[in-house]
């Protein structure tokens, strides 16, 4: 059997994936496949990640390639390592497709920080486009270890509270918020909150606690982690998108011959991350419904009211510009791209 990564696996982990490569064919007849791929990544079992996303394409390619291609989908990083490891074991080949965050390694990816700006995003469908025709335009350099089979996103980050509703710009003030990166963080200090970092496993007890007394976090993952129980009010406004990258080892692609290297090539791309997006947006909808069915309440913001928060924090959107300029590049057609690029896919 011939493996598209360097390194081995030991214990349980060998087994199942020597399993997975031993694939049954119509009648019975069992055999070993070519090429066996490993995925890995950070995320539940259960989670819409695992099994709406990374199974099925892992099935859609074994299937496509008459068997000759095994996967192997590893979560809840059951291959070692943390989160924030998974690009890095892509890239030096310790896996061959790794399903992580660019925000984990925010020195590496940041170019890709721009799509996750506040007040650019949009629904996740729409945004998960941009995010493609974003990485086409800008970001290859970026990412140029890899063959990208997808960026796409999550559904809009909006405002999450236990007991003061956000309704105006001053309500933010004193609020302690947790928020999930740089730049996201400066936009909550410049509306008046106080921004703060903390792993997503540990904010529903922070919540319960009073450690923080607000979070900027997407609705798909607000019941996954029960969050909707330590909230109350929820400011329906989308402030941010979060990106999550599906990574190929160029490596582990190069070493297939050109007739199974298409049906990874197949099933990668703007297409497949738009796929993605519709995801998101279902989980977006149904979180919603749970929280409405608690008794919470969910808070619009009409356009003039945003159109002021949306002013307070062009200081922070216009930061990452300038970083990408004292990178070499154009910051502000970065910048102009993108907006633009928001406004097409939004239409």
């Amino acid at each position: 059997m011939k493996t598209c990564s360097r390194r081995g696996l030991a214990g349980s982990a060998a087994r199942a994936a020597l399993a997975a490569a031993i694939l049954t064919v119509a009648g019975g007849e069992t055999f070993a496949a070519d090429f066996t791929l490993k995925i890995h990544h950070f995320l539940s079992p259960r989670s819409n990640d695992h099994t709406r996303h990374l199974v099925p394409w892992g099935k859609a390619v074994e299937a496509a390639s008459g068997g000759r291609i095994a996967v192997q989908v590893f979560p809840a990083m059951q291959l070692g390592g943390k989160a924030p490891n998974l690009a890095k074991q892509v890239e030096d080949g310790v896996v061959d497709v790794g399903y992580t965050l660019p925000g984990y390694t925010p020195n590496k990816f940041k170019g890709s920080a721009g799509l996750e700006l506040p007040f650019i995003g949009h629904g996740s469908e729409v945004m998960s486009q941009v995010a493609m025709a974003f990485y086409d335009m800008h970001l290859r350099d970026e990412y140029a270890q890899y063959h990208v089979i997808s960026i796409h996103s999550t559904d809009p980050a909006t405002i999450h509270t236990p007991k003061r509703p956000v309704r105006r710009m001053e309500d933010f003030k004193g609020l302690k918020v947790r928020v999930p990166s740089r730049y996201v963080g400066m936009a909550a200090r410049l509306l008046g909150a106080v921004p703060g970092g903390l792993p997503l496993p540990q904010v529903y007890e922070a919540l319960s606690r009073g450690q923080f007394n607000a979070l900027m976090i997407n609705w798909g993952v607000m019941t996954p982690f029960k969050l909707h129980e330590v909230t109350k009010y929820h400011t329906d406004v989308p402030v941010y998108n979060t990106m999550l990258a599906t990574l190929m080892n160029r490596k582990s692609l190069d070493r297939l011959p050109a007739d199974l290297r298409k049906h990874i090539l197949d099933r990668s791309g703007f297409d497949y991350a738009h796929s993605l997006g519709r995801i998101w947006d279902e989980a977006n909808r149904k979180s919603k419904d749970a929280a409405l069915a608690r008794g919470n309440e969910i808070i619009r913001i009409g356009d003039a009211e945003l159109a002021r928060w949306k002013k307070q924090v062009e200081p922070a959107i216009q930061a990452w510009a300038e970083e990408m300029s004292s990178l070499g590049k154009d910051g502000p057609k970065m910048l102009a791209d993108l907006r633009a690029l928001a406004d097409k896919y939004r239409k």
